[in-house]
């Protein structure tokens, strides 16, 4: 999987955010993690480009694994 413009960090306890421009991720987030809380929609001339999300801590590993980096 490519790791271009995926990044995971540390957000508050408990919780973890992350950012992708990928669409299929983005897709496959959407269908299977509901638990995941998408805080923002970026959008270039009516077309999404990138999303900004809450994770719990608890699917740290399984975040770093669909984004394919290391929460930093």
């Amino acid at each position: 999987m490519d790791a271009k413009n995926n990044e995971l960090w540390k957000l508050q306890p408990g919780w973890i955010a992350g950012y992708t421009e990928d669409g299929q991720l983005i897709k496959n987030i959407k269908r299977s993690n509901k638990n995941w809380i998408i805080t923002a929609d970026y959008f270039s001339n009516g077309k999404r480009i990138g999303v900004h999300l809450k994770i719990p801590v608890e699917d740290r590993r399984q975040a770093e694994r669909r984004f394919g980096v290391k929460v930093s």
